[in-house]
């Protein structure tokens, strides 16, 4: 499970692409904080020390304190630059323990094959769409291919899940396989569901327009 990082955010005032930049010059990312009908916050953060919690710790979901009042609250959106290299905003949606939530994982695989037969490895779902709670959610799920054989694909129906992890792909979409050079792979099962905090709804916000 992906852990909970708790960070300083702040207030901030006034909307507009222009107050934004001057906030990113100071070494702060814009962002707003929403949900569980209460109103929108305008909120910033230092760039650091979210990149370290997004980056490196993999958070999301984070602690915050807003009017003296501790909140937990998921990373629901992150806005990048056109090099995708800084986050230049984000959205925070406010959760508890109780709330389920739809978000997309990577799938980690883990070991090698102890015999490829001739094949190749082809993993058509390098991420799944989940189901769980808001505070639940994993980092990754693990994939172990160590006893993966031609013929034998692993499905989703096969994955091994920390509990009370649905996985919303059908059951028998494929997510790793060993295939022959020249063979057609199995294509992956859509479900055409984007992730998406259930009863949720994200307001207007025009930081960025």
């Amino acid at each position: 499970m992906s852990q909970i990082v708790a960070l300083a955010v702040k207030v901030r005032e006034g909307k507009g692409t222009n107050l934004s930049r001057k906030l990113r010059k100071t070494g702060m990312i814009p962002g707003i904080v929403y949900g569980h009908k209460e109103t929108p916050v305008q909120v910033s953060v230092g760039a650091k020390e979210f990149n370290h919690a997004v980056r490196v710790l993999k958070a999301r979901t984070i602690e915050i304190e807003l009017g003296g009042k501790k909140e937990t609250v998921l990373i629901k959106e992150l806005q990048f630059d056109y090099l995708s290299q800084h986050i230049t905003h984000f959205d925070l949606l406010r959760v508890s323990a109780s709330d389920t939530v739809k978000v997309k994982v990577k799938v980690e695989l883990r070991g090698t094959p102890k015999t490829t037969g001739g094949g190749v490895l082809d993993q058509p779902l390098h991420e799944l769409h989940i189901e769980c709670l808001a505070t639940a959610i994993p980092e990754s799920v693990r994939v172990d291919i160590a006893a993966l054989l031609i013929g034998h694909p692993i499905h989703i129906s096969d994955l091994k899940l920390p509990a009370g992890v649905t996985v919303m792909e059908e059951p028998g979409a494929v997510v790793v396989q060993l295939k022959l050079p020249g063979q057609e792979p199995e294509p992956a099962e859509a479900t055409g569901i984007e992730p998406e905090v259930l009863t949720a709804k994200k307001p207007k916000d025009e930081d960025e327009k």
